[in-house]
């Protein structure tokens, strides 16, 4: 089975005010993890989606997603907001969690709309929900979102 979400991939506490912040955080650390090479192309990527319309969903979620050729390998990262980030959503509440997604392009389409896929059903568990909630850790957050990607 593999894990979609590392514990090194979740970052709690992430400062970021409004959705720019956030994109900006997402991009930074997907150099970081050496998941890509150029953080502002991958932001870029991010902004572009966000442009089309908000990935703001609901119940406190967002799902910020981007294919772009200098993402290296497709890869989940998971954010838990220190304070709500101005963020549009669904619902009108605010997002507590950022579940990104980053796929290279050469994966295609498929892959991107399959994972993205995955990560809306995950959101519709309620106990998903109530386990992030929870959470107090990046191996409980991790553990959580790759056991609904597995279901």
């Amino acid at each position: 089975m593999i894990d979609f979400v590392k514990p090194s991939h979740v970052f709690l506490d992430c400062p970021a005010k409004d959705v720019d912040e956030a994109l900006h955080f997402i991009a930074d650390k997907a150099v970081d993890l050496g998941l890509g090479a150029d953080a502002d192309a991958i932001y870029k990527a991010f902004r572009a989606r966000e442009d089309m319309g908000s990935t703001g969903m609901t119940d406190g979620f967002a799902i910020p997603h981007a294919m772009d050729p200098e993402i290296k390998e497709t890869a989940v990262i998971v954010l838990k907001f220190a304070d709500a980030p101005e963020w549009k959503t669904m619902d009108g509440q605010p997002v507590v969690y950022a579940i990104a997604l980053l796929v290279p392009t050469d994966e295609g389409s498929g892959v991107h709309l399959e994972m993205l896929s995955k990560i809306a059903r995950v959101l519709t568990h309620v106990n998903f929900r109530k386990e992030m909630e929870s959470a107090e850790d990046a191996e409980t957050i991790a553990e959580a979102v790759n056991k609904r990607l597995h279901d």
